[in-house]
């Protein structure tokens, strides 16, 4: 969707396991058909809906388009910064938690979509009782809630109301973090309490005593479930800049260096074959040559031998080179 009302056509994402046309049918004109396991999106098929948004964007080199789109890890792919790269394409990534604010499809296009679609589908059940709606019948019911959506007026509400187009960074104010606000808030530890006298003492002063909020009423603990994981900040990104893509890089390096040296683990363990092997320096010089075996694999001689083509007619072998 841009700020002009112009649509790239859909994407649907289907939870299945084989690809079925059967289950398209009736879609919108130019719909891109995925599939996964779960029905949602991940890094691969996000490749392919940038090479379908690229297809039918053709953004010039002297003149890129801007990607906007939340930090979803399916999103935060080295092969998608790379793609976005060489199609000229400038991808931003939204803050985290702020896609009901920021986000133009989140805040004016999805819930009358949603709402058409759920019209669409209970006049299909009228229509149909007794039966079952299948994911067969999805796309047909999509294609007309999709059509019912005046989706150009509200392009340009959604870009209007989130401040991108025109830019109006005034529009979004800060009573929209404010729950926030309520967690962010220090907890006041300390306090006095004033202790009356009783009705026996004789002093009719008071006394205070300073006393920990969380010795009257302990604060309550959550049960870790599983292993605890590591979070990592987020923040806005322009995905195709050279640090992020660095940063990536480096990722994917890291990555490929943790599954070699696993690899070669399991290869020394396998090479023992009951025999002892000496601990300390003979152990890491073993792994060392196993890993440089996996990253620059000598050719083998057969594999030299084949090089070497017979010429026909004289049945002299000569090198390809």
């Amino acid at each position: 969707m841009s700020s002009t009302g112009v649509f790239v056509p859909p994407a649907l994402i289907l939870p299945r396991k084989r690809m079925n046309p059967l289950s398209y049918k009736g879609a919108p004109n130019g719909t891109l058909p995925l599939i996964s396991d779960t029905g949602y999106m991940n890094s691969h098929l996000f490749i392919d809906w940038l090479k379908h948004f690229i297809k039918h964007v053709k953004s010039p080199p002297e003149d890129p388009f801007l990607l906007i789109a939340n930090n979803h890890t399916s999103h935060c792919s080295l092969p998608a910064v790379l793609c976005c790269r060489e199609n000229h394409t400038t991808f931003l990534t939204l803050p985290p938690h702020a896609s009901h604010v920021l986000q133009p499809l989140y805040k004016c296009l999805f819930a009358p979509l949603k709402a058409l679609f759920s019209s669409e589908a209970e006049k299909w059940l009228v229509q149909n009782p007794g039966n079952v709606m299948t994911l067969y019948e999805v796309s047909e019911i999509f294609q007309e809630a999709y059509i019912a959506t005046p989706r150009v007026q509200l392009a340009e509400k959604a870009f209007r109301l989130t401040g991108i187009k025109p830019y109006n960074p005034d529009i979004i104010s800060e009573d929209c973090s404010s729950p926030s606000l309520v967690t962010l808030a220090p907890l006041d530890n300390h306090f006095t309490v004033t202790v009356a006298p009783e009705e026996n003492e004789v002093s009719p002063s008071t006394s205070q005593i300073d006393v920990s909020i969380q010795l009257i009423v302990p604060l309550p603990r959550r049960k870790q479930r599983g292993a605890k994981r590591k979070g990592t900040s987020q923040k806005s990104e322009t995905m195709t800049s050279s640090p992020f893509k660095h940063l990536l890089e480096k990722n994917a390096q890291e990555k490929v260096l943790l599954k070699v040296e696993a690899k070669a683990n399991r290869a020394l363990k396998k090479n023992k074959n009951g025999c002892k092997i000496k601990k300390g320096k003979t152990l890491k010089a073993k792994k060392k040559d196993i890993l440089n075996s996996i990253v620059n694999p000598v050719p083998s001689k057969s594999s030299a031998n084949n090089e070497r083509t017979i010429w026909p007619g004289c049945e002299q072998t000569y090198d390809e080179d």
